[in-house]
């Protein structure tokens, strides 16, 4: 059986600007330790997969920085998406290249942004759900037990159980959309609700043929680009097809509507790294819970703080529940409950027309 890493690397990550630019995501940054969270991704990935059979599909502004990152995997197989169409004209794209050359085989679709604790449990997670996705012909998601009541993720209600043996496999219910507080406290606690990883196995095949029943537009128009997909055509051809195909989630285009997928109960240690507020978990911390991704931070009467200061020595004095992050450019403060609305200074930037900044 092949087995291809799909890798998913079209964000733009601007919560987590300045540090990440237009040119420059955050699956591109080295937010935890001295990898880029992708080259950390493609890593995690080698026990079971190697270069040749990892696929990136990523944003063609990206595409030369991500060849720079990963220059074990071969230059053809980083697909550059022209413009932005979400996330199922990028898995269609790649399961089409993968089908191309052994329609049987399993896509293990990840982002480039996610943090694993566990790598370990995790490869042997990612080996339950491809085991499902063989054995079964199904779709297959990861969903993460959750930790605690959040707000800003998506939910998978469990239905039957398929498989008791752990990693628990089951059918899926429903998905929900990021609830509200209530509502997260009561997936918490009834048991019943994971959250929604973003990772996927499934067969090339069985993914195109969803695709053609559940988003036929969408599947016709990658069916357009197969032809190039062989040869030295593609950016030219992906140029014409892309921008026409509709613009539309894998979540919401396929797997809601689908009969014929499965979830995995997920316990490996994850981040979504979603912001500079997650690093507060992730960076070293004093005593009075400041943290920091290097350099040094003196505080005096200050707790709960993250600070991204490179090398320099950060004084804190009187303050609590802060986020600074300095560039060589940029000096952002703000309270660590906003750090999702970010957003909001990306659009001043706009406004102002200092689009050397974004």
């Amino acid at each position: 059986m092949n087995i291809y890493t799909v890798v998913m690397a079209g964000g733009s990550g601007t919560r987590f600007w300045p540090a990440s630019r237009r040119a420059r995501p955050k699956q591109l940054l080295a937010l935890t330790g001295k990898r880029s969270l992708l080259q950390q991704t493609v890593a995690r990935m080698a026990p079971l997969v190697g270069p040749e059979r990892v696929l990136v599909v990523t944003g063609a502004g990206h595409a030369q920085a991500v060849a720079d990152q990963l220059p074990q995997v071969p230059g053809e197989q980083i697909l550059a998406e022209p413009v932005a169409r979400n996330t199922a004209a990028a898995v269609g794209l790649a399961a089409l290249w993968v089908a191309r050359r052994d329609p049987r085989a399993l896509c293990l679709v990840l982002p480039a942004d996610h943090l694993i604790t566990d790598e370990t449990l995790f490869l042997e997670t990612l080996g339950r759900a491809a085991r499902a996705a063989m054995d079964e012909d199904v779709l297959v998601t990861l969903g993460l037990t959750p930790r605690f009541a959040a707000t800003g993720f998506g939910y998978i209600e469990t239905g039957q159980v398929v498989d008791e043996a752990s990693p628990q496999v089951s059918a899926v219910a429903a998905f929900h959309e990021k609830p509200g507080l209530a509502t997260a406290q009561a997936y918490l606690e009834g048991g019943r609700h994971l959250w929604n990883s973003g990772m996927f196995a499934w067969r090339a095949e069985v993914l195109l043929k969803e695709l053609a029943r559940h988003q036929p537009a969408l599947a016709a128009g990658l069916e357009r680009l197969a032809p190039a997909l062989d040869g030295p055509g593609l950016a030219q051809a992906l140029a014409e097809v892309y921008p026409g195909l509709p613009a539309v989630s894998v979540d919401h285009g396929v797997l809601e509507k689908t009969g014929n997928l499965r979830v995995v109960k997920a316990d490996f240690g994850w981040s979504d790294v979603g912001s500079w507020d997650a690093m507060a978990e992730l960076w070293p911390a004093d005593e009075a819970g400041n943290a920091r991704q290097q350099g040094r931070v003196l505080a005096i009467e200050s707790q709960d703080n993250v600070v991204s200061a490179g090398n320099r020595l950060t004084a804190l004095l009187g303050v609590s529940g802060l986020v600074a992050v300095v560039t060589d450019d940029v000096l952002l403060i703000l309270p660590r409950e906003r750090c999702q609305e970010v957003r909001k200074v990306i659009e001043a930037l706009q406004t102002e027309g200092l689009h050397d900044l974004l």
